[in-house]
């Protein structure tokens, strides 16, 4: 059986903005004994000796967090040293690329998402170990958590980061504020601006969303722009998804798909095979159009919200939504799940007199008083070209990689890493990170993990609603696909031009299209597909 991809490119793109998904799954190995791990298929524990080093990201927690775990281990594994440097966050993407593209690195588990291409076969293949059973659960290392939630290229074999946190974009809104108003929580986005509507005539300001370029690339509104390119761009997963004879093609999986356009995972990557080059086709050919109907629906439904709602003229220079939702004086917010960890932190600061930081860390928001918050997802748009109910951003997080050395020593990484994925591992590590200040984003991918009862409840009435980025669907929601940044800054200057009346929606469309065919070259590059690849999309590309 040929190995499904998951197009990796897509999830993690946006993961650097959200901060930032997927049964069963094929492993790379059947066989009862990894060659050269050192475990074996009963889950033995083995006797390690060495040193492993973990240079992961730091932050508030971080490092007690990992402590606690290395000592657990330490204790199990007495001649095992666990050594605990982790790297400042702003520095990180230089530092770890720096690292890789030594001839020996020192270096064991890192974020390995912001190592780029610098970690292209240096990095371990979890796939190897998939199939091996835990010591530390007497399972499958797999059966630990959410297998299916894990960023994999199944088309390679390769698995080369664990995920065990997950983060899900939602609207935050003020209960009070709600209630004060008479408004009401939204489903659809003519309930939400009918909602905008009735908040605005109580003297409430809607909505507190950034409007600066970041934001809108990266951010709320890159978010906002993908979910909503999704609802319009369903049905042409049957355009990019693998033919029969395509390289990636399953015939065990991919002659048994069945489009649904109404279910939000009908897109599993282990329900369906994309073939990202047969997504570039159809844009190059016509059948894939960035002036759709749909898009138009999506943006004449942004301009009844942005900017009247988000605060008006001064909507495109906030950078930070955050202060004016704090202060209620603007009733909702769109961010993380982790704002309701942050939320719940600034709220215990604030009834203990202590000061409450904006996002840069440096800035005290003042007039701050306590009130009560709730959530909703993504209200659905109606209209042409919409297709099928809204979804969400929501991934797995912490991509957890592993530096390749010899096989005695990654076989002892790996231990670790089966222990920290256990039921105790895991617990150990966010019960001490949230003891110290660590945030979470979400409920844990682990499984039986039990968080203190006033963070438990927090995530208790979230649900998976689908992820919009598994797939080319919203590929080209913010210009060309890829994050081409000339790209990207068009489309925020286009767009602004729209909401602030300059353009009709269009023109915008007119622009969009104009900007994705621009920088298409730009894309394909970055995709390593060449217009050759193009004529041939049964093919594997060669970028050549």
């Amino acid at each position: 059986m040929k190995k499904r991809i998951l197009s990796m490119a897509l999830c993690l793109a946006m993961i650097a903005g959200v901060c930032t998904a997927c049964g069963p799954s094929e492993s790379a190995s059947s066989g009862s004994t990894a060659s050269g791990t050192g475990q074996t298929s009963s889950g033995e524990e083995k006797d390690f000796e060495g040193t492993i080093t973990i240079n992961t990201q730091a932050g508030p927690g971080a490092d007690a967090a990992w402590q606690a775990v290395a000592d657990a281990y330490m204790e199990k594994h007495p001649d095992v040293e666990v050594v605990i440097d982790l790297k400042p966050t702003d520095s990180y993407a230089e530092w770890i690329q720096n690292m890789f593209g030594t001839e020996n690195p020192t270096a064991d588990i890192v974020n390995i998402n912001l190592a780029g291409s610098s970690a292209n076969d240096k990095s371990i293949n979890y796939m190897e170990y998939a199939d091996q059973i835990s010591p530390y659960s007497g399972k499958k290392w797999t059966e630990q958590f959410n297998y299916e939630m894990q960023t994999r290229d199944l088309a390679k074999g390769e698995w080369n980061n664990l995920s065990l946190d997950s983060v899900q974009v939602m609207w935050f809104y003020n209960k009070d504020l709600f209630e004060k108003a008479g408004a009401e929580v939204p489903t659809t986005w003519d309930e939400l601006v009918a909602t905008c509507e009735k908040l605005y005539e109580a003297g409430i300001q809607p909505l507190s969303v950034p409007g600066d370029f970041n934001s809108f690339w990266a951010m709320q509104m890159g978010w906002l722009a993908q979910v909503y390119a999704d609802q319009t761009t369903r049905s042409m997963l049957e355009v990019y998804r693998a033919h029969e004879g395509d390289y990636n093609y399953d015939p065990d999986v991919d002659g048994a798909f069945k489009l649904d356009i109404s279910d939000p995972f009908n897109d599993d990557p282990w329900k369906v095979n994309q073939n990202p080059v047969r997504a570039y086709k159809a844009i190059v050919d016509g059948d894939y159009d960035p002036a759709s109907e749909g898009m138009k629906t999506v943006w004449t439904n942004f301009a009844k919200i942005f900017p009247k709602y988000a605060g008006g003229d001064a909507f495109f220079g906030t950078t930070d939504g955050v202060p004016l939702f704090y202060q209620s004086k603007a009733a909702m917010y769109i961010d993380t799940g982790s704002r309701l960890v942050s939320f719940k932190l600034d709220m215990d600061k604030l009834a203990a007199g202590e000061q409450i930081m904006a996002g840069n860390g440096e800035d005290e928001i003042t007039g701050v008083k306590k009130f009560e918050m709730g959530t909703f997802n993504m209200p659905s748009m109606e209209g042409p070209g919409i297709e099928a109910p809204a979804r969400t951003v929501e991934v797995a997080t912490g991509f957890f990689g592993a530096v390749k050395k010899d096989k005695e020593h990654d076989a002892m990484v790996v231990d670790f890493l089966m222990y920290f994925s256990s039921t105790e591992g895991q617990s150990l590590y966010l019960n001490t990170g949230l003891e110290n200040g660590m945030t979470v984003q979400g409920p844990s991918l682990v499984n039986d993990v039990q968080l203190p009862d006033e963070y438990a409840q927090l995530f208790e009435n979230l649900e998976f609603v689908g992820n919009t980025q598994k797939g080319y669907g919203q590929m080209m929601a913010r210009g060309a696909p890829g994050d081409v940044q000339n790209s990207l800054r068009e489309w925020y200057d286009y767009s602004q031009q729209f909401l602030n009346g300059k353009i009709t929606v269009d023109e915008w469309a007119a622009k969009h299209k104009e900007n994705v065919m621009k920088y298409l070259d730009d894309s394909l590059a970055a995709a390593k597909i060449s217009r050759t690849d193009l004529d041939n999309p049964q093919n594997e590309p060669t970028g050549k």
